[in-house]
């Protein structure tokens, strides 16, 4: 995809075609060298760690389905409570699966236009944010959103998910 000068690849393009359709405003921002965590990406882009957003996919052990827990780059999801919310024992799902259903691999994952998951949660610390930065479909390529505009887009239910 070609936005003004710049070619990128087709994950990346999916996600802002998404986001085009859906008429989402957004700010894209790319980096030479990926993010590897949260913290990483904070310091690129200036902002406080918790308005990084984590996409974290988990599986539900019992259905197989996927879980995507949206959390605050400060915070640790926690398994009990996203387990409760899931209504069936979840764990992380394993990176190969991640793959291999939303087509991302695990640090790469965007909140939104994903195939394959079930549920999404929202971690409620994220909205203390009138804007909040995620994975453009790859490490090095994040976009800025207002939290309103992400909680609409993903229909996610904000929850307290965090490890306390």
């Amino acid at each position: 995809m070609n936005i003004g000068n710049q070619t990128y690849p087709n994950g990346v393009r999916s996600v802002l075609d998404y986001l085009a359709s859906k008429q989402i405003s957004f700010q894209l921002q790319v980096f030479d060298a990926p993010a590897h965590s949260a913290s990483q990406a904070a310091d690129l882009l200036g902002c406080p760690l918790g308005a990084i957003v984590k996409s974290l996919v988990f599986e539900k052990t019992d259905s197989g389905h996927l879980l995507l827990a949206l959390v605050s780059g400060k915070n640790r999801a926690d398994l009990q409570k996203l387990s409760t919310l899931a209504c069936e024992p979840v764990r992380v799902a394993d990176p190969k699966i991640v793959l291999s259903k939303t087509t991302y691999p695990v640090g790469a994952v965007p909140p939104c236009g994903l195939n394959g998951i079930s549920q999404t949660l929202i971690d409620t610390d994220l909205m203390d944010y009138a804007h909040v930065w995620a994975s453009a479909g790859a490490e090095n390529i994040l976009f800025r959103i207002s939290t309103t505009d992400l909680e609409q887009l993903v229909e996610g239910k904000i929850e307290n998910i965090k490890q306390e």
